[in-house]
């Protein structure tokens, strides 16, 4: 793809002979500095915004709060870049993103549990297959009162959130009726493909794919995916993105490439533009990508190579269930459809991450800019593990129009996400997909089963899982 492929030149060539590398001292904090001054200097989207503050960076402050203090904000002080970010364990960060990473193999939906908002609980959303949580018979709705025999309150959810339920090898659950769950993490390989099936709407076949992430591991089963519900006549598709934060750009465009129209794709008629700061704008000039139906990728050491000519659905209608957990490659693939495809959302407003990023790891960095960083190269025995998520274009559409910024895609039918009401995903009773469905012309389902809501009505608070968007296919 011409996009990622210059884009993986760029990393490798752009910043010849232009790396600055003030002296930070022989520690981790001055070779973090530099690294992550250069990087953000360099392919940082609003470079030119804070030029004034990246000129005043000085290598002995502590990295990842200024890299968080620079993301770019609004005359009022509001924060535009909520994604910006400096990992000292970058692995954790890039296992979320591929997918393979240490897990208990749950999501969940954190909600307040009374009106006070006082107390704080984790809904299960679903669980991954093969995962310990599965394994041990955790299912969707089910409700998470304690962690690790600790009741969650506002002062100190997202440390349990982060720490303890995302994080850590053992966790013991306490659910609302009382029961006690112990769970061991396992590594695992957190399939996104959650869930397909084909839906008889008044005789007309109705596709349903649940979609969590864009991993690179998931590209082959998506072109199988697409040709079973060709096979199958499908023409209208329900893809739920409910629970998408996003993933490879890499992965997206694949996926456009089998739902935008068939005469489209073989035309090479354009997908996404992209905006970048003034320095990559010089370098590379106006980006667009075309569609297509070749695709070739290394990763990890291996190349992969994907066609997907004979997965083309040829869909009349797309409906996208969406909320605020669909995030940058979700919205940044509905953006890209739009101009070709009829779509309609389903749910509530989604995140409104219209950029893509790099993942770079500090270590290869330093190597890739040797010669460039003089004595300054050895900062590589002091950086290992480190590595940032930069932002680094703004995504549109082949018009420039890029409809999820800056809040978000507003669905056509609003419909709360109730993970308590009874049903799996994927059953047509369960709350956002029945109304999909019947937009659809699918039959009324059944009456709703009693809901495991707790009283009085939660409300849920913002997704703690990170939104990416990621432009090239390595981290490098």
């Amino acid at each position: 793809m011409k996009r990622i492929l210059i884009a993986l030149a760029l990393l490798l060539t752009c910043a010849c002979g232009k790396i600055v590398s003030p002296s930070g001292g022989d520690d981790v904090t001055g070779y973090v500095n530099i690294f992550a001054y250069n990087t953000m200097r360099i392919y940082y989207l609003w470079a030119d915004e804070i030029s004034d503050q990246l000129s005043a960076w000085k290598m002995n402050e502590e990295p990842v709060a200024k890299v968080k203090s620079l993301r770019y904000k609004d005359t009022r002080g509001n924060e535009i870049d909520h994604w910006t970010e400096l990992y000292e364990n970058f692995d954790d960060f890039y296992g979320v993103v591929s997918g393979n990473r240490l897990s208990y193999g749950f999501e969940y939906k954190l909600f307040y549990a009374d009106q006070a908002k006082s107390r704080i609980v984790a809904v299960v959303t679903f669980t991954y297959a093969g995962s310990p949580a599965r394994a041990a018979g955790l299912q969707r709705g089910q409700c998470i009162v304690k962690v690790n025999g600790q009741a969650m309150t506002p002062d100190n959810y997202q440390e349990i959130s982060l720490n303890e339920l995302r994080g850590g090898e053992h966790v013991t659950l306490t659910l609302l009726d009382g029961t006690e769950m112990t769970l061991a993490a396992a590594q695992l390989y957190e399939d996104p493909m959650l869930e397909t099936r084909v839906f008889d709407c008044g005789g007309k076949p109705v596709g349903y794919l649940h979609y969590t992430s864009f991993t690179l591991d998931s590209c082959g089963d998506l072109i199988r995916v697409c040709k079973e519900f060709k096979d199958q006549g499908v023409r209208e598709l329900i893809l739920d993105l409910r629970y998408n934060n996003g993933g490879y750009a890499f992965t997206e465009e694949l996926f456009a490439s089998m739902l935008a129209p068939e005469a489209d794709v073989a035309a090479g008629h354009i997908l996404t533009t992209e905006v970048f700061n003034s320095r990559i704008t010089k370098e590379l000039g106006k980006q667009e990508t075309p569609f297509r139906t070749e695709f070739t990728i290394e990763s990890d050491g291996q190349k992969h190579t994907f066609d997907t000519r004979e997965a083309n659905l040829g869909i009349d209608r797309l409906y996208a269930i969406v909320d605020s957990g669909s995030a940058s490659a979700s919205e940044s693939l509905l953006c890209e459809l739009y101009p070709y495809l009829d779509i309609t959302l389903v749910g509530g407003q989604t995140r409104g991450k219209y950029c893509s990023g790099l993942m770079i790891r500090a270590e290869k960095w330093y190597e890739t800019n040797a010669d460039e960083l003089g004595d300054e190269a050895k900062g590589i025995d002091f950086v290992k593990g480190w590595g940032i998520y930069v932002m680094y274009s703004r995504f549109a559409d082949k018009d420039g129009v890029t409809r999820c910024m800056p809040d978000g895609l507003k669905p056509d039918r609003a419909v709360a996400d109730d993970p308590s009401d009874g049903y799996a995903l994927g059953d047509p009773r369960e709350t956002m997909l029945a109304a999909t469905l019947a937009l659809a012309g699918y039959p009324a389902a059944a009456p709703s089963a009693a809901p495991r809501s707790l009283a009085p009505a939660p409300v849920a608070l913002p997704s703690d899982r990170p939104a990416a968007r990621v432009a090239i296919a390595n981290s490098l």
